[in-house]
């Protein structure tokens, strides 16, 4: 069973390789119930917190066996054991995150996927040990777990409940749980004469659907090939088509021996994450190959845990089940919706028929068979016509009792012969109340799978019917969680019932005077109160209008500079720091704050920057005389604490004083010893309020300091090598085996990937889904991810990614603003589509009319701007229904030039953008209004951001912009930095949208990140080509100058263009270096009308009453060599340029035209098409 051993691993929540928690012991209790071959396991562990000195949060990821359901969760508290609550999954992780803001106790056990299960904890103390329990039901008798050395492994067996049996024989047992007496009939495989005599028509034709993830690179694969051997033996005459697939999907060999099937499966690459909707179209095309069955090799976990929906006609799919983590559920899905088998053992089982339960009789009365409701329930359902498949392991017939004793179960075996099975339950073994539970574990879990079936098989989603039965028996899906509440006011904030057997159950039963309410508004991730969106909304979106009616204010526009403001009478470092150290600390997981405080950093329409709380602003004086004192220390000594960055919230105005966050004027804050500020000093306490420092400097805030990856340049610096000699390939992998468990070596081989082969998106979109098989639920690795696809042109599948993220991440506005954000790109990039508007709108709305953690207040602004930038994109596309909030939260005449947008993956972590306008005037947190009209809006010290910059009317130029990143509360070892995003519209007539995202390093504080480029004025401004091919390359052909320049993701490509072919009909392109397709749905009349207008500028032609331009378009003075017959067909041609397939562009200083092509290499299908056109 050593392959089999599942590594149990605890680590603080996002810092999945940094800061471990320690299992001190595990300990096992297994509860046997040898007559139906079922065991129920209680798993209790000790943990502790010994790297951080403070309260933490940290999460338990459990592999545990393949087929195992966890049924019950309990947690140690005050002597006490505590049982968890069922309750969505959904509802779970919006509970534990609002829980956790608010500093309280709270937990969760949730199902990552597959077997793959997680446990939340907050706090874990410092050196405080947590006890836990988790009870999961299984058939597998082994505990296959693998722990650290340190690790006490405790085992114990209870008497088995029954008479142990072999399990070729049948069983029953008996027992009460869940108010009701359940049974369970353990049915064994039918095995041995005719069931294995017995062969189905041996296929001619088999397609192997091959897994080449990288998760699958462990399996044996040996053994695999030994068993597809063993089946060609049977199917002597058999052909198999080959297939791989991991994000994409392809046909590796068509109709090939086993021999050759084997030769080309052994030479796969196992890289890059897992998409099982791959599968419908793979199915798809093995049907139209004629393939009769399908194999299927694969661990059945998709990395954002979506499920294929396959048809009704496709071939059987049998699946391959062996592997130590796998999702079986999802698998045995498969086989019963397309009838084919799931195989544990050889591959032999998919030739024989498979066993059916035909028939179940009872000794039920008439009358009592018709009532449903007689107290009997049965699964599989006997009151049904029956062809329910009995896999390898046998089947289980559960159910409640009510009054039935004679159960008898008829079995047609391969072969056709049948065999009864009789259970009297009367006599059936009486199991305690200990494993009692089991029972009731067992027949939820047969319903649930019915139901899964039942639903693939026929199109339908029936998720609601399977979370009400998980939250019925209180067990682990991907639909349910199980929840940890300790107090009574947690149940009732949350309107969840108190269970029976918990410790606050008497004092909730008392506090609770009204019937169970689902979470009032105005609560985290709830709709906003009526007064909330009127307080918090209406002044943003009267902002917003003002700033859009009157972008630069009368006279000089007012400077905030984030400094401390002095007393009168002076008092120097040594009052400020005073003020600084007495100002109350609120850390990462604080949930308010004190009402005496707020943010001067939030956008307030008065132009004299009066404090929102009526403190009186900092004079120019007292500005002045800060920024001396702050430029002088930070001349002081150099060798000063690393805590002087840090950030300060807003001081109280009882405090006399208008103290901002941050002093960032000078280039890291004031430096002095004698004003430094320690971040420990400012208060003490649990949950993130008031974090301590530790006595050897380690605290939960840090400010940014240089990320050290060990090996991480070595290996940068390796590929490089190799990209530039054409090795990367094999030094990839060689790296890979060295650092295949690091997710920020994928991220960043997939960048340089990206940056030196532009075009191999696809590769650089596959190396990077590695970290999604290396953490199936971390939030942030995924934001990075999601980043990179977007980067990379992969938009369905980074959709694909950000829409996970919202269902983990649903009380974090981030979470929405990014779906929003993509699906606007996925609707400016040629993509239009209007259910993908307005699912964006929506999200935007959300983020809007919903209540957030203090820590983002103001999320409202950015997320108003984005809610009117759709809604402009949706007007210039006919619709005018798009505005879903109160018409006055509404901006009339909404219409921004420029708007650069920052944001981040990082939870609690400031990143500051800076904007540098083309006057050379900069843009950020201290300078927040530019005399052109530029706006910023608040900056975000905790959260994600976004931090975003405004400027109506952009005057020519570039605009330059950057991204510092300042501080963090939270380490990202885990992708070995933060990904800092982009997102530039350049408005007017053709909007267009662009994204650009980098990885920032703790050791550089600045960085470029784009350019954005204004031309000179709207009736000169540049005119560009822009789409993006089939291969996800986006191509701009732009004038700099004299010339005429070609990008290919946003790099020089051609500098000085000699020609651009376009085949409409064939709708195809080539330029000077290469060629390449247009995508179905780009509207190439526009292309051609916007080449035309870029060439007929670029040689003053004139334009047609049509507004057209005319042949003087297509021609450069070198075309006055052309031979007459050529110039006049080109002439012929201009003249209605859209009507033909093939147009010309040559620009100046090319090679002018020639009568025939020079070389072989020319004569390819633009060049044949353009001489079939001209002529010779």
């Amino acid at each position: 069973m050593d392959q089999h051993l599942c590594q149990v691993s605890f680590h603080q929540l996002g810092d999945a390789t940094s800061l471990p928690i320690r299992i001190l012991k595990a300990a096992f209790l297994v509860r046997p119930v040898a007559a139906i071959g079922q065991n129920l396991v209680q798993l209790e562990l000790t943990v502790v917190n010994d790297s951080v000195q403070s309260d933490i949060t940290g999460k338990l990821k459990v592999p545990l066996p393949v087929g195992a359901t966890v049924n019950k969760f309990e947690f140690l508290h005050a002597d006490q054991w505590y049982p968890a609550v069922p309750v969505e999954a959904k509802a779970a992780k919006e509970i534990v995150y609002k829980e956790r803001e608010k500093g309280r106790k709270v937990a969760a056990t949730s199902q990552a996927q597959g077997n793959v299960f997680e446990i939340e904890v907050f706090p874990l103390s410092y050196r405080a040990p947590a006890q836990c329990r988790l009870w999961y039901s299984c058939a597998e008798a082994s505990l296959p777990f693998r722990f650290g050395v340190d690790t006490v492994v405790e085992t114990s067996v209870d008497v088995p409940e029954g008479a142990p049996r072999a399990r070729t024989e049948p069983g029953a047992v008996v027992g009460d749980c869940f108010g009701a007496r359940h049974f369970v009939c353990y049915l064994p495989p039918l095995v041995g004469g005719a069931a294995e005599e017995a062969v189905a028509s041996v296929p001619s034709r088999l397609a192997l659907f091959w897994d080449s993830s990288g998760s699958s690179r462990s399996a044996n694969h040996a053994l695999r090939f030994e068993r597809l051997r063993a089946l060609a033996r049977q199917c002597p005459e058999a052909k198999f088509d080959v297939w791989t697939f991991g994000i994409g999907h392809r046909r590796e060999r068509e109709a090939a021996s086993v021999e050759e099937a084997i030769a080309a499966l052994a030479s796969v690459h196992y890289d890059g994450g897992t998409d099982l909707t791959e599968l419908p179209r793979m199915l798809d095309a093995a049907s139209a190959a004629a393939a009769e069955a399908v194999l299927l090799f694969t661990d059945g976990m998709d990395n954002l845990d979506r499920r294929p929906l396959i048809q009704r006609s496709s071939p059987p799919v049998h699946c391959v089940l062996d592997q130590p983590s796998a999702n079986a559920a999802c698998l045995g899905t498969l086989c019963l919706a397309t009838g084919g088998q799931l195989l544990r053992g050889d591959y032999l089982a998919m030739l024989r028929p498979q066993a059916l339960v035909t028939r179940i009789e009872t000794d039920q009365s008439d009358e009592e068979f018709c009532d449903r409701y007689d107290g009997f329930q049965c699964c599989p359902d006997h009151r049904l016509q029956l062809q329910w498949p009995v896999g390898e392991e046998g089947l289980w017939l559960c159910g409640t009792r009510g009054g039935v004793r004679h159960i008898k179960v008829e079995m047609r075996a391969a072969g056709g012969s049948t065999k009864e099975y009789s259970f009297d339950l009367g006599t059936a073994t009486e199991i305690g109340s200990d494993a009692a539970p089991l029972l009731g574990y067992l027949y939820a879990r047969q319903q649930y799978a019915a139901v899964e079936r039942d639903g693939a098989a026929m199109g339908l989603d029936l998720a609601a019917v399977r979370a009400e039965l998980a939250l019925r028996y209180g067990f682990c899906s991907p639909l349910s969680s199980l929840l940890m509440l300790y107090e009574p006011e947690q149940f009732i904030q949350n309107g969840i019932g108190c269970p029976k057997d918990h410790p606050a159950f008497a004092a909730w039963q008392a506090a609770a005077t009204q019937a169970l309410s689902p979470p009032a508004k105005g609560d985290l991730g709830q709709p906003k109160t009526e007064a909330q969106m009127q307080v918090v909304v209406s002044r943003l979106a009267a902002a917003l209008q003002k700033y859009v009616a009157e972008p630069v204010p009368a006279g000089e526009p007012p400077v905030r500079r984030r400094m401390m403001m002095m007393s009168p009478g002076g008092g120097g470092d040594e009052r400020r720091c005073a003020q600084l150290r007495s100002a109350p600390r609120l850390g990462c997981g604080s949930f308010g704050r004190p009402e005496a405080f707020t943010d001067r950093d939030s956008f307030s329409d008065d132009g004299d920057e009066e404090d929102m709380l009526g403190a009186a602003p900092a004079s120019a004086t007292m500005r002045r005389q800060a920024a001396a004192e702050c430029k002088e220390s930070d001349e002081c000594d150099s060798g000063s604490d690393d805590d002087d960055d840090d950030d300060d919230e807003t001081a109280s105005p009882a405090m006399g004083m208008g103290l901002t966050r941050k002093a960032k004027d000078s280039k890291r804050g004031c430096k002095s010893r004698s004003c430094s500020r320690d971040r420990g000093a400012h208060g003490e306490g649990s949950g993130g309020r008031g974090l301590p420092r530790s006595e050897s400097g380690v605290g939960v805030r840090r400010d940014c300091e240089a990320y050290v990856q060990g090996k991480e340049q070595d290996y940068l610096n390796a590929l490089k090598v190799a990209l530039n000699t054409g090795t990367w390939f094999e030094v990839y992998v060689d790296l890979r085996a060295k650092h295949g468990s690091s997710p920020s070596f994928f991220l960043y081989t997939s960048r340089l990937v990206l940056d030196h082969l532009p075009r191999q998106a696809e590769l650089a979109a596959r190396i990077c889904t590695n970290c999604l098989e290396v953490n199936l639920q971390d939030v942030q690795m995924l934001r990075s991810v999601g980043y990179f696809l977007v980067k990379a042109g992969q938009m369905e599948l980074a959709l694909a990614v950000f829409d996970r993220v919202e269902v983990l991440a649903p009380v974090e506005p981030q979470s929405f603003l990014d779906g929003a954000l993509v699906r606007a790109l996925f609707c400016m990039k040629g993509r239009f589509s209007e259910a993908s508007l307005r699912e964006a709108v929506a999200l935007s709305a959300k983020v809007v009319g919903s209540a957030w953690a203090r820590r983002f207040d103001e999320i409202e602004w950015p997320a108003l701007v984005l809610l009117h930038m759709l809604v402009e994109i949706g007007q210039k596309k006919g619709l005018g229904d798009l505005w879903p909030l109160d018409a006055s939260f509404r901006t009339p005449n909404f219409s921004i030039g420029l708007i650069v947008w920052l944001g981040w993956d990082t939870d609690n972590t400031d990143i500051d953008l800076h904007v540098v306008e083309p006057s050379g005037n900069e843009v950020y947190y201290s300078n927040k209004r530019s005399k052109i009209g530029g706006h910023l809006s608040k900056d975000f010290t905790q959260g994600y951001g976004p931090e975003v910059y405004l400027l109506k009317a952009p005057p020519a130029g570039t605009y330059t912009v950057k991204a510092k990143y300042y501080s963090s509360s939270q380490q990202s070892a885990l992708t070995g930095a933060t990904s800092a995003v982009v997102w530039s519209l350049h408005g007017g007539d053709d909007p267009e949208l662009n994204f650009d995202t980098i990885r920032l390093d703790r050791n550089k504080e600045m960085m470029e990140v784009s350019k954005v480029h204004v031309a000179k004025a709207a009736c000169d401004a540049e005119i560009l080509l822009k789409f993006t091919d089939i291969d996800g390359d986006e191509i701009v052909l732009k004038r700099e100058g004299s010339r005429v320049n070609e990008y290919v993701n946003r790099k020089l490509e051609i500098r000085g263009m000699k020609k651009f072919f376009i085949d409409s009909k064939h709708r195809v392109y080539q330029d000077d270096t290469g060629h390449g397709k247009f995508r179905a749905d780009e509207d190439l009349a526009a292309l051609v009308a916007k080449r035309d207008r870029l060439l007929g500028r670029r040689a003053g032609s004139r334009l047609s009453a049509a507004g057209a331009p005319r042949c003087e378009t297509l021609l450069t003075p070198r075309c006055s060599e052309m031979p007459p017959q050529h110039a006049a067909r080109a002439a012929l041609l201009a003249d209605d340029a859209l009507a033909h397939d093939v147009l010309v562009l040559t620009l100046l200083g090319s090679g002018g035209c020639r009568d025939e092509p020079r070389s072989q290499d020319e004569a390819d299908p633009f060049c044949s098409q353009y001489w079939s056109t001209f002529g010779k």
